[in-house]
């Protein structure tokens, strides 16, 4: 069902009976949606976030992606950049009340590695002279 978060849902006849004993009134019921740690809701479309590395979106790969329904494989074209969106149709939250579901948005990130090994180093100060890209050799950059 895709209801979402302080939708309210009313159960006539469910509630309290009245002090003279009359019919029992409505039971209101507010609903509160636990957040995802994988996905963000908006409406009936979910958000992810698929880290990619420079080699990935360099390049292009098949990555797989968890949705609602299961882990899905998407095309990661060569030379996507980091922000732009990738739509799976369908894959998102239930409409509420009518058919379909919302789509899935996956926006693609770059994750910079922390640390590298002195051969990685070494081949990725090859490509930066490859694209004339003035690089730091180990210096500390302070703002």
């Amino acid at each position: 069902m895709g209801i979402d978060e302080g939708y309210q849902l009313r159960l006539r006849g469910e509630g309290d009976m009245t002090a003279s004993g009359g019919e029992p009134g409505d039971l209101y019921v507010i609903v509160h949606v636990k957040p995802n740690q994988q996905f963000m809701r908006e409406g009936d479309d979910l958000w992810y976030v698929a880290m990619l590395t420079y080699p990935q979106a360099a390049l292009g790969a098949e990555i797989t992606v968890p949705t609602i329904e299961g882990p899905t494989t998407i095309r990661i074209h060569p030379g996507t950049q980091t922000g732009e969106i990738i739509t799976l149709k369908g894959k998102g939250m239930p409409h509420f009340r009518a058919y379909g579901k919302g789509d899935m948005q996956v926006r693609v990130g770059i994750s910079v590695p922390e640390k590298l090994t002195s051969q990685q180093r070494s081949l990725l100060e090859q490509l930066a002279k490859e694209f004339n890209s003035d690089v730091s050799k180990g210096h500390k950059f302070h703002l």
